[in-house]
């Protein structure tokens, strides 16, 4: 029997009808796939730490990484689709593994931070393994040898660490923070670790490879520039002198690498101390030292991926500020260094 026409358009919609809920049906099987759907199975309770300043995506990264969630994404998508993210709480949680992202979610906006006294800690430009350790031990309740043994022995891990490096030396960020009581050493040292990484994204330091040199070996530069430079404005051509006198092969002769050599913040050196045997002796040794001389920071780590052009080849301090004059031949540095060496900077 043939459909009358009012047939055939009620079977037309039914088959539309169909046709759309194929790919709504697809779409809530894939939500449901990646957690954002469906029920949970609470499991194990883990430790969970939101930094400030988190995103939706950055949390959800730390939640799937702790196998609370199924999935980042999934995470995300019910954040923006329930909302109230921006009410969560940078902090540490305790909370389940084997939530739906919803329900992690509301967890997270229903539990809040556990509460926590902070310790406000700060590690200057251009401070050693050992400096960060110092005020680590001293301005908090943690051990400064526990804390040194794990970031000199590469028990923290970095991105940037050679294989035949083993030390952590200038890829802690300097800078001030807020260590929480329930904080160990251990977290600690990977904060410091990705700050550092978190401040070479901001810089744009991977142009530093457009210099001839890797990563790590613009770090080992930087870490050199943050020692000798005193103002913002010679970073970046202390950075170049440094280049130029690698593309020759001519020793750099940075007097800070030999106090790093002799383990001392000196401010003058001696003759004994310049003859130090040492692969960081760089009167001595030609080339770079093994590893970075203190920690860099972002001024310093800035001019060495975007040093200035020039011809230099040498710099003396030229006034009380901290100023340097710069130069391209050896007599014109001469000729810098009688006239600058009578500054009374007392």
């Amino acid at each position: 029997m043939s459909l009358t026409r009012r047939g055939k358009v009620v079977t037309l919609l039914i088959v539309v009808a169909l046709l759309l809920m194929i790919p709504a049906v697809g779409g809530y099987l894939y939500l449901r796939s990646i957690g954002v759907y469906g029920s949970s199975s609470p499991g194990p309770v883990v430790t969970v730490v939101i930094p400030k300043g988190s995103s939706a995506g950055t949390v959800g990264d730390i939640l799937a990484g702790k196998n609370v969630v199924r999935s980042a994404l999934g995470f995300r998508i019910a954040a923006y689709l329930d909302g109230g993210f921006e009410e969560i709480l940078a902090g540490r949680y305790q909370i389940a593994q084997g939530l739906t992202a919803k329900d992690a979610l509301h967890a997270l906006l229903d539990q809040g931070p556990e509460e926590e006294d902070f310790a406000t800690v700060t590690f200057p430009e251009g401070s050693w393994l050992t400096d960060f350790a110092a005020a680590l031990g001293r301005d908090t309740d943690l051990s400064e040898k526990r804390f040194l043994k794990l970031v000199s022995t590469a028990q923290v891990d970095s991105p940037l660490l050679p294989d035949d490096v083993t030390t952590l030396e200038g890829l802690l960020f300097p800078s001030t923070y807020e260590i929480g009581d329930k904080e160990d050493e251990r977290d600690v040292a990977e904060k410091l670790v990705k700050e550092f990484e978190d401040q070479l994204d901001e810089v744009h330091f991977a142009d530093v490879e457009d210099q001839g040199v890797s990563q790590y070996e613009g770090v080992i530069i930087a870490s050199m520039v943050e020692a000798e430079a005193k103002i913002d404005a010679d970073r970046a051509k202390i950075a170049r002198v440094i280049y130029n006198r690698l593309s020759i092969d001519m020793a750099l002769g940075i007097d800070a690498t030999i106090s790093y050599a002799l383990g001392e913040h000196k401010t003058s050196l001696t003759e004994t101390d310049l003859a130090v045997d040492s692969p960081y002796n760089t009167r001595l040794v030609k080339g770079l030292p093994p590893t970075p001389i203190g920690a860099p920071g972002a001024a310093s780590l800035d001019a060495t991926a975007h040093p200035a052009d020039g011809d230099w080849l040498y710099y003396v301090v030229s006034d009380c500020d901290g100023h340097h004059a710069f130069s391209q031949s050896y007599q014109e540095f001469l000729d810098n260094k009688a006239l600058y060496q009578g500054l009374d900077c007392s």
